[in-house]
């Protein structure tokens, strides 16, 4: 009975994901016109689409090569520490835990990497400025005690008078 629902979950999830083109000809049969005119589905994927398309690609593709070049460089270290291990007069035992201790701290480091820092991450003190698109703030990292500016910015307005472009410019040359 249960594999039988999910089923029927699973099949009316598939209908909903096909094209609706197939009822629009039921339809138009139906009513004795044979529209045989290309609808614009038939064009192909949008511009919108193609740019959404590379965009995901471009993002994919970078996401990868970052991942392999990472790997590459943990592996480097780890072989130069090798290498540095073995010319030294160094025991077995100290080797293989100076080995573990690189391991240990290059999966901190990746661990940091992964976690996104937000508001939430910080201190706030206090205002220091107060711009078209929101507000700089004096800030302590709750994790360091480190102080920073921090730049909040209101995205709908951004996006809403197009200077998206002009503030990414800002966020590099400041990063």
């Amino acid at each position: 009975m249960i594999k039988g629902k999910n089923m029927d979950s699973a099949r009316s999830w598939f209908n909903k994901l096909q094209p609706r083109e197939k009822s629009k000809k039921k339809d138009s049969m139906a009513g004795g016109k044979d529209d045989s005119a290309p609808t614009s589905d038939d064009d192909g994927p949008s511009n919108v689409t193609k740019q959404r398309v590379a965009a995901a690609k471009q993002y994919i593709e970078k996401h990868y090569k970052e991942q392999m070049k990472n790997l590459q460089e943990r592996k480097e270290r780890r072989i130069m520490l090798e290498k540095k291990l073995a010319d030294a007069d160094v025991s077995e035992e100290d080797q293989n835990n100076l080995l573990k201790f690189l391991e240990k701290k290059e999966t901190e480091y990746m661990r940091l990497q992964r976690h996104k820092m937000g508001v939430d991450d910080f201190e706030l003190l206090t205002m220091i400025g107060k711009g078209a698109f929101g507000e700089v703030r004096i800030c302590r990292e709750k994790t360091t005690g480190h102080v920073y500016a921090m730049k909040k910015l209101k995205k709908a307005e951004m996006l809403r008078r197009g200077q998206v472009e002009h503030v990414k410019a800002e966020r590099n040359v400041l990063a």
